[in-house]
């Protein structure tokens, strides 16, 4: 009797899984609503009903869009002509305007389409279109100001405050040949003035303030670390649409959206409460330390810069990020968004640490904007953060910005870019409610009225819902570890540092740097997928050392590392070291390159990091490494030093390790081009296996694919068509004792295939 209710049981999982795949099969031949791109719809004219219900109708029957992110705007001028463009009436946040959103509701739940809410009226978020300044301006952006004055030999001062109003957070005098540094905060008066008599030497008497931002680049933002300015921001914006809407909650509005939160061309964004969480967490003087963020102050240098920096990136986390989503949570919506150059190297300068960043937002998000490949070695940085946090979904608005004329090929090339490196949500950027050229004020114009993309858009929107539907949640095979080399870049930071690098914004880092030249080597030349992991994660058992590999604790994205691979910089965590050396001692397999670290993120451990670097990898840690270097231990553990790291260099480092990709190309049948890149993403989900192969080049592709493992009843499923082909030319192939399953594939210019099987 059991051995019939067992092939019974066996039996009826076999039909479910049966049933389930063929109901994939139809969602795939005609993708839910809910997979497909959800454009920024800018309001830029006088709305009305009736042409309400014709875009919003238009929007799904002509583009096949899932849905729209309405997007208020503001008059501005156009990008990047100065056409003075028209913005939205009536008022933002007016009763007519709320009437007029019932009216975009109303009619996205009759056609059965989604609505995502924009947080704001135009970008970034955090304004309430000037409302904010005008009715709390206690509540706006703060920066870090710097007052100074010199003085020689023993002489009395008495200096005021510039800025007697402003909030004084430390009032400093440095020593500038032997780098003390005395706090004067004893010396100030009631009317912040102080009185101090300097001892000999060159001095600097420095007033630290926290004062409002006026004139900001981007206006009169709200303080994002501030966490009463937040709750008040959001009781006037998404508590506006909470009052009217909240039967519309997680069925036709079923995300957030917030726009450019960070700090981009202002470094010197500060918050009070920094001063006194930097007394409270290191026990320590922040006066004796905030001249770091100008000068040398000696060994403590980097370490007090680091400590300041992570402050600032923890409260741009737990601010806005956080309390926008947690609203979200509560009301089932998902909250999704991106500071500002999310795909740029620094993300110090310009929003604190993008890792870190997307640790409370449900759906992280990148955008990739101006032209087609800007930021491409960053997108990682997004999709791994949601990696990190088990979150099954990866925005990215895309296009924006893009020439006027951006054709269907430039589109679809940006798009399979984001997808192939994790994204698996999409808001092009976009549609705009008066279409007449000369009135969009962001071109591309992505919408039937452009005669460029009115007859691609149908396809592109089937063919994004398709790849989404595969995409989505799931495991993400990922076997390569490449760490986020943030504490170089926060102890090599200071204020405007960047700004002064005559580079682009958030593209400067200090010398040996190279975690993007990492990431295009992986991606673009070996084609070996990663996952960009914060130090952190090694310490506080995000990611813990399982035999000679490292494991990502996740319920459901869970990865297992066979390599860490370490970019160069000067700085790293003596704690996040430690677990690194166990993890190499217990048999598990490092790779670093460029330079090694030989300061500590931490007070007081430069030694603890220079015994260590030197014991793993049997050098001086004092003194630069100019050869490579290779070491093995008993346990099987093996460590390479890559001074030049090339393709060809890491390539062969992989080898000598034993570490054998997940999919291999036959890279003989690539031919040269000129533009884009063949590449693949690895995902495992309900007992299947989805390889999504790209070639966004010029050129058609014939490869031979190489899966490692037996993988059997393979498909290809064509995201373009919808075609689901089971004749597949493959078989079992073995090298070196690794068992590989070789698929032909075709893949046509810009363009994309999944295959699909199991390994039962």
């Amino acid at each position: 009797m059991k051995k019939v209710l067992t092939i019974l049981a066996l039996g009826m999982t076999m039909i479910a899984c049966s049933s389930s795949q063929d109901g994939l099969k139809e969602k795939f031949k005609s993708p839910p609503n809910q997979y497909r791109p959800m454009p920024f719809w800018h309001l830029n004219g006088h709305l009305t009903t009736g042409k309400i219900e014709k875009e919003v109708t238009e929007a799904k029957t002509l583009s096949g869009f899932g849905g729209v992110t309405v997007l208020p705007v503001s008059p501005r001028p156009q990008h990047p002509t100065g056409i003075p463009c028209p913005g939205m009436s009536p008022a933002y946040l007016s009763d007519e305007y709320f009437e007029r959103y019932s009216d975009i509701l109303r009619i996205s739940e009759k056609q059965g389409t989604q609505v995502i809410l924009y947080d704001d009226i135009d970008f970034p978020s955090g304004s309430v279109g000037g409302r904010l300044q005008r009715e709390y301006p206690e509540y706006t952006r703060k920066l870090i100001k710097k007052y100074e004055v010199d003085i020689i030999g023993e002489k009395r001062i008495k200096e005021q405050c510039p800025d007697p109003k402003s909030i004084i957070m430390a009032v400093s005098a440095m020593n500038m040949n032997t780098k003390e540094i005395v706090d004067l905060q004893p010396y100030l008066d009631e009317n912040n003035a102080i009185d101090w008599k300097s001892p000999k030497g060159k001095w600097k008497i420095m007033f630290f303030i926290c004062e409002m931002n006026t004139n900001g680049v981007h206006g009169p933002l709200v303080d994002y670390m501030q966490p009463e300015a937040v709750s008040k921001l959001i009781e006037m914006t998404y508590g506006e649409y909470d009052k009217r809407y909240s039967q519309y909650f997680g069925n036709v509005i079923t995300k957030t959206f917030f726009d450019d939160v960070g700090f981009v061309h202002q470094e010197e964004t500060w918050t009070p409460a920094i001063t006194r969480i930097f007394e409270e967490k290191y026990k320590k003087n922040p006066a004796l330390y905030y001249p770091a963020l100008y000068y040398d102050i000696g060994s403590e240098t980097e370490a007090a810069r680091v400590a300041f920096y992570d402050i600032r990136s923890e409260l741009m986390a737990e601010g806005y990020v956080k309390q926008v989503s947690e609203w979200a949570a509560k009301r089932n919506l998902k909250s999704m968004g991106h500071p500002p150059e999310n795909y740029s190297p620094n993300s110090v300068v310009a929003h604190g640490d993008i890792l870190k960043y997307y640790r409370y937002a449900q759906i992280p998000l990148l955008d990739a904007i101006f032209y087609y490949g800007r930021g491409l070695n960053g997108f990682k940085q997004v999709s791994s953060a949601a990696d990190l946090g088990d979150k099954p979904l990866v925005g990215a608005e895309l296009c924006g910005a893009f020439s006027a004329d951006m054709d269907s090929l430039a589109m679809y090339r940006t798009t399979i870019e984001a997808i192939v490196r994790g994204v698996n949500l999409v808001v092009p950027h976009g549609m705009w409610y008066d279409t007449d050229p000369k009135k969009v004020a962001i071109p591309p114009l992505i919408a039937p009225e452009n005669p460029l993309l009115r007859d691609c858009l149908p396809r592109y929107s089937a063919y994004v819902g398709r790849a989404c539907l595969l995409l989505q949640g799931g495991k993400h095979v990922s076997e390569i570890a490449l760490l986020s080399p943030i504490a170089s870049i926060q102890g090599g930071s200071y204020i405007n540092r960047d700004a002064a690098s005559g580079l682009p914004v958030a593209n400067w880092v200090p010398e040996g740097v190279n975690h993007h030249q990492l990431s295009d080597l992986l991606t673009n030349q070996l084609r070996r997928d990663f996952t960009f992991i914060h130090p952190e994660n090694l310490c506080n058992g995000k990611i813990t050392a399982n035999g000679q590999e490292l494991r990502l604790n996740n319920a459901t994205n869970i990865q297992d590392y066979k390599v860490l691979l370490l970019p160069g910089g000067d700085i790293i965590s003596a704690a996040t070291l430690k677990a690194i050396k166990k993890y190499y001692d217990g048999g598990g397999k490092v790779i670093a390159t460029a330079s090694l670290p030989f300061k500590s993120a931490e007070f007081g451990q430069d030694d603890i990091v220079k015994n260590i670097i030197s014991e793993m990898f049997g050098v001086d840690a004092s003194e630069k490494i100019t050869a490579d270097l290779s070491k093995s231990n008993s346990k099987g553990g093996q460590i390479k030093f890559i001074k030049a790291v090339t393709k060809e260099n890491l390539s062969e480092a992989f080898n000598r390790m034993n570490i054998v990709a997940d999919v291999q190309f036959d890279e003989v049948s690539i031919p040269k081009h000129e533009i884009g890149y063949v590449n693949y993403i690895h995902k495992q989900k309900d007992g299947k296996d989805y390889y999504y192969f790209t070639n966004t080049t010029e050129k058609e592709m014939d490869l031979t694919v190489y899966l490692r493992g037996a993988i059997k009843n393979i498909e290809l499923w064509n995201p373009h068509t919808g075609n689901i082909s089971t004749d597949v030319k493959a078989y079992k192939h073995k090298k070196d004792d690794i068992v590989l399953t070789a698929v032909d594939i075709r893949i046509p210019a810009v363009s994309s295939i999944f295959v699909i099987g199991n390994r039962k």
